[in-house]
């Protein structure tokens, strides 16, 4: 057998790969990617040419209502948010210092700006000037002298009044005698805490030396008694004997000084001097609220500061002075810890605190989480109450009405039929109703009205039913049997089961025809329909009943067989689970 080998030009047999050729997912996909690895690109170049700075004034100073003297990482607290500006760290610090003086229309040489530090003890704190030497020098090299350690550079922005002498507007840093504070004073009437600015004070000055400034500060009477004390981290204050100097009690630069007036308060639920109330600082913590509903029903998302400590009333307080609605009409749920979903229905109780609710919602980057309901009851009814939604089908099958119920948890399963007589007419004035529970379409258990409603499994659906007039008046021989819907398979089941009369010696043409009317369909739709004996043994093949003339009370049924009908679910409630809470479908 000869074989003929030929040399081919792979060009001529590989045609090039064009953009018809890709799969258009796999084109989204590729353009995706693209778009990434452009931004990636564009942050580092970013990060190798700029950095941030973060610049704290005096007005900052003066909102803040927190620890040091700014929130530099919280974007929760908008009043006191800092300044934060972009910059290249090429760009040497007197232009830096003009641009930023040009923004706040102050002369350059009125302005100094004080380096911020990380101290050992978790503060921030101004430590040293950017010295006027270091006009001509990178703002990439005094990063580096004076916080290699940090990514970013934060600032305090000195503005000075008028000069200090003929040649200066700042006293000179370092001066062995003298050092830079900070001051905030206590309001207990408006429990808030008020920047007051920067003061230099005298190492070996004594502490009761500056009340006359701190109470020409507020506009006090200058003989004002008051209490000082110093901030020292955020558990932590100690008050500042008057007597002693500055130097006796270790101040200095960027240290905080904290004043209140000493005067008698008799309002409750109020703090009245600094310990306690730095104390209640750290409770604080941020929550964003979330609606559960959002799909259905959209509400705002925001963010709230409260209390750890705060138990469930008055979180719902809190939350619902912002939305403006009435506290005891809102519902609050946890949040997964991984997927951020919503987890478990928060009870409403007086030992459970908000630190407590918290523990599961602790997302990456950390944030503390709750979902919130705005209810159209009372919280208080819901907590006592079951809600019931029932729906009443008529004398067909197809025919529906909703009913809300709201019923004591201790009610039992006559107070349900009881209440469902007051919003439907029964066919005669004393009517026979069942109820019944229904799992993944079949009927699973039949009341007889004493069950508490708090047994009823939650994973059922109740239907209930005006018993029919062929039941009632049934005859000896005749039978109840199960009819349930399914489509080609008997495990895929759809539609409403109910209850049907096999009379006795009945042909099935006629039983097809009372079949019809209690399901309320039209001759052409019912010819679609398949009816079949559905044996109790799993993965049993149904038995079809093709012959007109077939006595299906003679077949003999067990308990356990049930009459399927095969056909085209329409109404989209395949395998449907119960609803809001407990849904209660009611037939009659």
């Amino acid at each position: 057998m000869l074989v003929y080998i030929r040399e081919s030009n792979v060009n001529e047999i590989l045609s090039p790969v064009v953009p018809e050729d890709i799969p258009k997912h796999l084109q989204i996909y590729f353009e995706q990617e693209r778009v990434l690895e452009e931004q990636r690109k564009i942050e580092m170049e970013g990060r190798r040419l700029y950095f941030i700075v973060k610049i704290v004034t005096a007005e900052k100073f003066k909102a803040h209502k927190g620890f040091d003297l700014a929130n530099f990482d919280d974007r929760h607290y908008p009043l006191s948010k800092i300044y934060t500006y972009k910059i290249l760290k090429s760009e040497t610090y007197g232009v830096f210092k003009d641009k930023i003086s040009r923004t706040f229309n102050i002369p350059s040489e009125q302005v100094r700006f004080w380096v911020f530090v990380n101290r050992q003890n978790r503060t921030i704190r101004p430590d040293a000037p950017i010295p006027e030497a270091y006009n001509n020098t990178s703002m990439e090299e005094i990063h580096a002298r004076m916080t290699s350690r940090q990514n970013e550079m934060k600032l305090y922005m000195e503005v000075a009044d008028k000069p200090v002498n003929s040649k200066e507007w700042f006293p000179a840093v370092p001066e062995a005698n003298r050092i830079i504070v900070f001051l905030k004073y206590f309001d207990p009437d408006k429990q808030a805490l008020e920047g007051l600015g920067h003061l230099y004070i005298r190492k070996f000055d004594k502490v009761g030396d500056i009340t006359r400034i701190l109470c020409e500060k507020k506009g006090f009477p200058p003989d004002t008694p008051l209490r000082i004390y110093e901030e020292i981290k955020p558990n932590m204050t100690e008050e500042m004997k008057l007597k002693s100097t500055f130097q006796q009690s270790e101040m200095q630069d960027g240290d905080i000084i904290c004043f209140q007036r000493i005067q008698e308060h008799t309002m409750a639920d109020r703090c009245y001097d600094i310990p306690n109330f730095y104390e209640l600082l750290t409770l604080h913590i941020v929550v964003s609220f979330k609606p559960k509903l959002k799909d259905r029903d959209p509400k705002p998302e925001f963010d709230l500061v409260l209390n750890k400590k705060w138990i469930y009333n008055q979180i719902a307080r809190a939350v619902a002075t912002y939305l403006n609605t009435d506290p005891l009409k809102l519902r609050f749920t946890t949040a997964h810890s991984t997927t951020g979903t919503p987890k478990n229905v928060i009870k409403r109780t007086t030992t459970q605190t908000l630190s407590d609710m918290l523990q599961t919602a602790y997302l990456s980057p950390p944030t503390h989480v709750l979902f919130y309901e705005m209810l159209d009851i009372s919280i208080v009814e819901l907590e006592t109450k079951k809600l019931i939604r029932v729906y009443w089908l008529g004398n067909t099958v197809k025919d529906e009405q909703v009913i809300d119920l709201r019923l004591p948890k201790n009610a039992i399963a006559n107070d349900i039929l009881g209440e469902i007589l007051k919003n439907v007419i029964p066919s005669s004035p004393n009517p026979r109703i069942r109820l019944f529970a229904v799992h993944y379409n079949k009927i699973q258990k039949e009341y007889t009205g004493t069950e508490p409603i708090e047994r009823i499994p939650e994973h059922v659906s109740l239907y209930a039913e005006e018993t029919p007039q062929d039941e009632i008046h049934a005859e000896q021989n005749d039978r109840t049997i199960q009819v349930y819907h399914f489509t080609k398979d008997p495990i895929r089941v759809h539609g409403i089961p109910f209850k049907f009369v096999i009379k006795n010696g009945e042909t099935l043409a006629d039983t097809k025809v009372r079949l019809r009317h209690r399901l309320g369909m039209s001759e052409k739709d019912f010819s679609k329909v398949k009816i079949a004996i559905v044996h109790g043994t799993p993965y049993a093949k149904p038995e079809y009943l093709e012959d007109d003339d077939i006595i299906l009370s003679e077949k003999k049924l067990s308990n356990e067989e049930c009459l399927g009908l095969d056909h085209v679910d329409k109404t989209g409630r395949v395998g449907k689970v119960g609803g809001v809470e407990k849904a209660i479908f009611i037939r009659g």
